[in-house]
């Protein structure tokens, strides 16, 4: 399994610097077609500096998606979503998802990376363990929090979690990804979160005795 360490950098520093140029290039041209000369000139360093820093392509890759994937949105939800009642935990949690991935910036990174599936799978994988997994890791413990308090009738997290992110994505995802349609307004995105987690609180709500 390919593990992702996600270090910030600092802000100013020569690698914060050389990611930033990295992440413009990489979504404006894809992976493949960018290398490292045109790296170095866009942040400005030597390729002497560069490679202090970043010791190929791939690694310099795989940091900047660590990096993105590290400081999203997503990060900082789970521990307030904790503490409110469930059905508005989902609500909070369905929010930011999908203002997470009708962005620009997360909808050109999954471009990116899909369209290096072929001919890069380990950092498609590593994309996959440094983001979307941790997020359904995370919301998998939700569920598991929601049922334990009594407030869900949940007994297959797994399952409850592709089915709580399968109605949140729905058919919205894969045409924004296509460029098939235009990102939703803010308020059209919250009411299509609202339902999808009416829907799915109505579906696991406890047995009334």
């Amino acid at each position: 399994m390919t593990t992702l360490v996600a270090p910030t950098p600092e802000a100013g520093s020569k690698p914060a610097q050389i990611m930033e140029a990295a992440g413009s290039l990489f979504l404006e041209h894809g992976y493949s077609a960018v290398s490292m000369d045109a790296v170095a000139k866009k942040a400005n360093v030597s390729k002497a500096t560069l490679y202090a820093h970043f010791g190929s392509k791939e690694e310099l890759f795989r940091a900047m998606v660590a990096c993105e994937c590290a400081n999203s949105v997503m990060s900082g939800v789970w521990d307030e979503a904790m503490r409110l009642p469930a059905t508005e935990g989902l609500r909070l949690i369905g929010r930011t998802f999908v203002r997470f991935i009708a962005s620009a910036k997360a909808l050109g990174l999954y471009r990116m990376v899909l369209g290096e599936v072929l001919r890069q799978p380990q950092l498609a994988q590593a994309f996959y363990e440094s983001g979307p997994a941790e997020t359904f890791q995370r919301a998998g413990e939700f569920m598991a929090h929601a049922a334990s308090t009594g407030e869900l009738a949940i007994t297959d997290f797994d399952l409850a979690t592709h089915q709580f992110f399968g109605l949140l994505k729905a058919n919205m995802h894969m045409k924004l990804l296509l460029c098939l349609s235009e990102r939703p307004s803010d308020q059209d995105l919250e009411r299509f979160v609202d339902a999808a987690v009416d829907l799915f609180a109505k579906g696991y709500a406890p047995e009334k005795r």
